[in-house]
């Protein structure tokens, strides 16, 4: 459950962790916007993304995109740590490192002991605990940026402007692809091709889930109504809205505001 603070902030550290047990690891990447980055420290194994499989190596990183899928497959003693992150400026730096869905794994960064790097302050959702992770998380993406610059940074630039532009007006319910193209004064075809690319999502439908990801925090506040929280996260009809939220979250808006609640009654009891 976000905090109203942690949904404003724009740099979130969601989790992060270490394989000490060496198990196989096979997933979705499908929260918001996010995305998983991973640094192997010891072994060997596999990695698989996308239908493509990787190699891993004592020294190699990986990233794993929004709604990608992947498994990690240990070899000879795999040891790795990883972080998942979300947020404008996180994503500004990271498209400025040669990486990319069609090369998401790195090579041999070359620095002894970085996997301290991954160690994050205290995971609690106060917001200055929040703004310490984020801040080292800018100084362990600032490593990948030097030793791996993107060359092509001003395409995936696009995508960055793109995302930014949407989060400033995805609440008003006549936004929509044209726009975002217009702004970035480029083709809608082209846009298109580089959001699916980078995102692995079109234009429209990250709109949606962003929407919906707003939906879900203001349904934990009683005293709105369901038309109330259509409204507010930029659907114009309230319909429209119910049917679209139970087709991405497996329940209708009124279901899931008494599931909220109910959790949160018994908390406090």
């Amino acid at each position: 459950m976000r905090t109203q603070d942690r949904d404003f902030i724009d740099l979130i550290c969601y989790e992060h962790g270490t394989n000490e047990d060496g198990d196989i690891v096979s997933m979705q990447n499908t929260r918001d916007e996010s995305y998983k980055l991973g640094y192997v420290y010891k072994g060997t194994g596999k990695i698989e993304i996308r239908d493509k499989t990787y190699e891993l190596r004592e020294g190699c990183s990986f990233v794993i995109f929004p709604y990608t899928s992947f498994t990690i497959r240990p070899g000879k003693d795999l040891r790795c740590t990883w972080i998942e992150f979300a947020g404008y400026e996180a994503s500004v730096v990271l498209s400025r490192v040669a990486v990319s869905k069609s090369n998401p794994v790195l090579y041999d960064i070359g620095i002894d002991g970085f996997e301290k790097y991954y160690e994050l302050p205290e995971n609690s959702d106060e917001p200055y605990a929040i703004f310490r992770r984020g801040g080292r998380l800018m100084i362990l993406l600032s490593y990948y940026y030097e030793k791996y610059p993107n060359k092509t940074a001003e395409v995936e630039g696009y995508v960055i402007k793109a995302r930014r532009v949407i989060e400033e007006n995805y609440t008003d319910h006549y936004f929509g692809v044209r726009n975002v193209a217009e702004r970035l004064k480029i083709n809608r075809s082209y846009l298109y091709r580089l959001f699916k690319d980078q995102i692995g999502v079109s234009v429209m439908d990250y709109i949606t889930l962003r929407r919906l990801r707003r939906a879900e925090f203001l349904l934990a506040i009683p005293r709105l109504t369901v038309k109330d929280v259509a409204y507010s996260s930029g659907f114009s009809d309230q319909m429209y809205f119910s049917r679209v939220f139970k087709k991405h979250c497996g329940k209708t808006p009124s279901e899931f505001r008494e599931e909220i609640l109910r959790a949160r009654n018994e908390s406090e009891i």
